[in-house]
């Protein structure tokens, strides 16, 4: 039988989101029947609020494009959720959602169940206390089972203060994959055109290193039929150095006699840096297309045109949306980011900016424990897709055009780095240009990225330690 929070838990709660809401070590949870299969919530609602429409029309359902297989797989889960919990489940977009969440909390009627929203937007909400600190109610949703709810690194910006506030469904197939910046993409058709290698084939021998592409791009870059310039690659500075900013064997953050520091402003992280100046400002400046208004619209736009062999997309724009290259180009193919003299293939660039789907729980909510029972049962795989290799035989029928795109794309998310741009640790990148150095640049941001450092990433690292081990 269904169990509501008392009165005075959810003042106390209340009271604790009101004072930055520094959850007690002996908070009370409900406690359910483990049998989970005879809960009964006795018609109880179950208001699930989302902003998950990035880059689509927003005719989508839970995070699915109306009318596709997975739209309709979900659709019957929420109806067996619904019987099987005795729930009504209500699915909400709201674009307002974090100013709802705010206000409703501080009203005490929040009236919402659950959240899902990229990380970027939940941040301030989560570090402020507005959420469910899911350690609690680990018995009801597991979030240590990676396969269903992330891996760390998407996880990485939803820990503060040695709680974690969300989890991703990343048992459903497709989500966790847009979250995945850093794809290169190739138009295979110019690369036909040209007589040229395909770029899976140096991937495969490990051929595929930022040298490799310096000697490619004055041969891809080329003038038409159509009497228009094609450059090598196209992509915004932001792009391209954050991209490259992990290719050459070190992670974003080193840990180092017990202290979390930057790679950003290491010699072998430099040389990565260097590199991109390089393709930016410098010597291979001629072959890359740097878009300086950081507008990712326009590399997809030029991209399709054919106005470059190669861009950086993100797992959206690659298969997420009705937008995307998947659904709207021919020929194409996935490889990784190069990589340096000091990286490896597992070094693929691959980063997360912002986490999406990033699921929430409301501190004050009705009922956080029934959240997280009906979360749980939710985001179960879906009938046909249980395992990954259901969902990676799925990418080859339908998005992908070679085994081995799709063998490079999982690869990515499987070596993929949280980057803590959201952290500010990397505003380097933004509006670089090439009026000073590399190592100018960097410096004018040290000071800077110190202070965020010690402000963020030793409080989220550090809290991974003391909840994860």
């Amino acid at each position: 039988m269904k169990k509501l929070f008392s009165a005075l838990l959810l003042f106390c709660m209340i009271f604790s989101v009101c004072s930055c809401s520094q959850q007690s070590e002996d908070e009370i949870t409900p406690d359910f029947n483990d049998d989970l299969g005879e809960t009964d919530f006795m018609g109880e609602s179950f208001l699930f609020m989302h902003n998950n429409a990035e880059h689509s029309t927003g005719e989508e359902y839970f995070g699915y494009i109306v009318g596709t297989e997975f739209a309709d797989l979900a659709l019957q889960r929420i109806k067996e959720v619904e019987k099987k919990y005795n729930v009504k489940i209500t699915e909400q977009k709201a674009t307002d959602l974090v100013n709802r969440v705010q206000t409703g909390t501080m009203s005490g009627v929040i009236g919402i169940d659950a959240v899902q929203a990229s990380s970027g937007s939940l941040a301030g909400l989560l570090r402020s206390g507005y959420f469910a600190n899911l350690v609690y109610y680990q018995q009801y949703l597991d979030y240590t089972n990676d396969k269903k709810w992330g891996n760390i690194e998407n996880l990485k910006p939803l820990f503060w203060d040695n709680a974690l506030y969300g989890v991703i469904p990343a048992a459903w197939p497709i989500h966790k994959y847009r979250s995945v910046d850093g794809a290169v993409v190739v138009n295979e058709n110019i690369i036909r055109n040209l007589n040229q290698t395909d770029p899976r084939e140096f991937v495969e021998t490990d051929e595929w290193t930022w040298r490799k592409l310096e000697e490619l791009m004055p041969i891809y870059t080329h003038v038409n039929d159509a009497g228009v310039e094609v450059k090598a690659l196209y992509t915004t500075v932001h792009w391209l150095f954050r991209t490259i900013h992990t290719t050459n064997g070190e992670p974003v953050i080193i840990k180092e006699n017990g202290d979390y520091l930057l790679s950003l402003h290491s010699p072998v992280t430099f040389e990565a840096m260097q590199t991109a100046w390089n393709w930016t400002f410098g010597e291979y400046a001629p072959y890359v297309n740097i878009d300086l208004s950081n507008v990712w619209e326009n590399m997809l736009e030029a991209f399709t045109d054919g106005k470059s062999v190669l861009t950086i997309m993100n797992g959206t724009d690659l298969c997420g949306s009705e937008y995307s290259i998947a659904y709207t180009m021919d020929n194409f193919g996935v490889v990784p980011f190069p990589h340096g003299p000091n990286g490896t293939p597992q070094n693929t660039g691959a980063t997360i900016t912002e986490t999406r789907f990033s699921t929430c729980i409301p501190a004050v909510c009705k009922d956080p424990a029934m959240s997280a029972i009906l979360l749980d049962a939710i985001y179960e795989p879906l009938p046909g897709y249980e395992t990954e290799e259901d969902v990676i035989s799925y990418f080859r029928r339908f998005y992908f055009f070679d085994d081995r795109d799709v063998e490079n794309f999982v690869n990515m998310y499987n070596t993929v780095l949280y980057n803590y741009r959201c952290e500010y640790v990397t505003d380097v990148y933004i509006n670089i240009n090439g009026s000073k150095t590399m190592s100018e640049r960097l410096e004018q941001f040290a000071e800077a990225d110190e202070q965020n450092r010690q402000k963020y990433i030793v409080n989220i690292e550090s809290s991974i330690e003391e909840i994860l081990g």
